[in-house]
């Protein structure tokens, strides 16, 4: 008798081998793409009127390239895409990647849709079973479609999943529509669920402010051939009309999403050298202008042993620098003085910066914040009239505000504030106000720099502003970003960023693309004569008077030696 039949061999496992192959095929195949943004202009008033060199922000890595190749830009502009605030990759991405990834689904992560095409493209490869699309910042409907759009150009069949705030805050908007007195008619254009014409070809939208288990439970139904259609909290376009499940308990989740494990995460994560960290989330205030959804039951403020554990995890991945994207870092606990000192205790070598409230600062010990690798905060201030203030319901003043940030400047701690022009109550007078205080906020004596960025007003559904009994009180009509209120109207605060883009000297705007490595190198005279020199010449590109010989012999001469 043969040991071994081949014969018998082949017929009992020769048709084992096709579902074998599909099991395999199966396993490996890649359940999503995941795409955290597609890039955009900023909303700010001031940063399109910064200066450019051939198209690019005039950064160090792009000003140094400049002069290098007498007065052109000549690529690659070295360094130009990684150390600064802008490189870090969008947390919500990551976040998202993490979840999926640690209960076994495969995936692959796109940051910027539009910038990263080359590698979506490559990732089709894998046949993917759905694209999941995060709108933490995408905020339009036109967008999205757009978005879509050119997906199913290059994957026709596959399924499209929608997420994110963006998503809930049309849900919430939708369910206003009920109410005669609150507009929304405007809103149709730019928000899901309102109007179905022109609707993105999304397969799944999953609503709230959670929704990592429905996710998982799409793409299981995806994967084993079932439409995903029916799950809690989620809505899907039914011919010509919208249909949703029932609501999903999961969105009172809070906290444990925080914390990522860094050490599953891609290599090209870290390649900017710069990543983003998330110490708390939600925001207990409620600014005016604001159409953030709020809810305090949803605040987080991670652990301090967990933050810790999570700098040193990025630490040893290869970040050098972190931006902590709080809305007000740690909710603005009194305690950033221990926490600084736990940093500098753990021996945690990061450099960093975060969103804060001004108040959070008033009596802690800045020299202290900047031991502990603090190089910048970043300042919601809006405006330096009292009046515009409490209408804005900010619960400060601009006494306060000017002593932070002084004592941020003279600890040599960067101060970036952000300031908001036509806000209803707003006029002349109260403009000049904020204008003349951004010019005595320059401080050329002392060692941080201090940089501004100016937004237009905009008038935001969801936003306590929007109400109709605030509409009423300040004769407010409009919406987004055309208005008019009793005292002001859109043309004329767009009139007023400019008039003030004009007339700050010794210190410039904002410019979250800056090589930080290269600034920061800089000795802080230097800082300081570049920051006003680079808005010294975007004024004259703003009046029509830049040519690069100017260029250059004003960049030769702030950064001589």
């Amino acid at each position: 008798m043969a040991l071994f039949d081949l014969g018998r061999y082949e017929a009992a496992v020769k048709p084992l081998v096709p579902l074998f192959i599909f099991a395999l095929t199966t396993e490996m195949a890649l359940d999503a793409i995941i795409i955290s943004d597609i890039g955009g202009d900023s909303l700010s008033g001031s940063s399109p009127l910064r200066l450019e060199i051939d198209g690019r922000p005039a950064t160090l890595p792009a000003v140094l390239n400049f002069l290098e190749n007498g007065g052109k830009i000549t690529p690659p502009v070295r360094d130009e895409d990684r150390l600064s605030w802008s490189s870090a990759p969008r947390l919500n991405g990551i976040h998202l990647f993490h979840e999926l990834e640690r209960h076994g689904f495969r995936a692959e992560l796109i940051n910027n849709y539009y910038a990263e095409k080359d590698l979506f493209l490559r990732h089709l490869e894998q046949s993917p079973r759905a694209v999941v699309i995060s709108t933490t910042f995408i905020i339009s409907k036109q967008a999205i479609r757009r978005l879509v759009e050119d997906v199913r150009t290059h994957a026709p069949g596959i399924a499209v999943i929608l997420g994110g705030p963006f998503v809930y805050s049309s849900f919430l908007l939708m369910q206003k529509k009920a109410d005669p007195s609150y507009e929304t008619e405007s809103a149709g254009d730019d928000f899901l669920f309102l109007d179905v014409r022109d609707e993105p070809a999304v397969d799944l939208y999953i609503i709230g402010r959670s929704g990592h288990a429905v996710l998982r439970e799409a793409l299981k139904r995806i994967r084993d051939g079932r439409k995903p259609e029916g799950l809690p909290g989620t809505a899907w376009l039914d011919g010509n009309r919208y249909a949703f499940g029932p609501p999903n308990a999961e969105n009172d989740e809070v906290g444990p999403g925080l914390i990522p494990d860094w050490s599953i995460l891609p290599d090209r994560v870290f390649r900017t050298e710069v990543v983003p960290i998330q110490a708390s989330t939600g925001c207990p205030f409620k600014c005016a202008y604001c159409n953030f959804i709020k809810d305090r039951r949803l605040t987080y403020v991670k652990p301090l042993d967990r933050l810790i554990a999570e700098l040193k995890s990025v630490s040893a991945r290869g970040a050098r620098y972190v931006r902590f994207i709080d809305d007000n870092f740690r909710l603005g606990r009194m305690d950033l003085d221990q926490v600084c000192r736990r940093l500098i205790d753990e021996g945690i070598n990061l450099k960093w910066m975060s969103f804060i409230r001004a108040g959070t600062l008033k009596n802690s010990d800045l020299e202290l914040l900047r031991r502990a690798g603090c190089v910048e905060m970043q300042l919601g201030l809006e405006s330096a009239a009292g009046r515009i203030l409490q209408n804005m319901n900010k619960e400060a003043d601009p006494g306060l505000y000017a002593g932070v940030v002084k004592d941020l400047l003279s600890a040599g701690i960067n101060a970036s504030c952000c300031f908001i022009f036509g806000f209803p109550g707003e006029t002349e007078e109260t403009v000049r106000r904020t204008i003349q205080f951004i010019k005595e906020s320059g401080h050329p004596e002392l060692e941080g720099v201090f940089s501004w960025s100016i937004y237009p007003f905009i008038l935001a559904p969801l936003s306590p502003v929007y109400e109709p009994g605030m509409r009423k009180r300040y004769d407010l009509t409009g919406y987004m970003m055309e208005w008019k209120h009793a005292t002001m109207d859109w043309k004329e605060a767009r009139g007023w960023i400019k008039r003030a883009f004009v007339e700050i000297e010794n210190s410039g705007p904002h410019y979250g693309e800056e090589n930080l490595d290269l600034f920061l190198g800089l000795s802080a005279a230097v800082r300081k004569k570049f920051s006003a020199g680079r808005h010294k010449l975007a004024k004259l590109g703003v009046a029509g008077r830049l040519d690069r010989e100017v260029m250059i012999r004003v960049f030769r001469e702030v950064l001589a030696g």
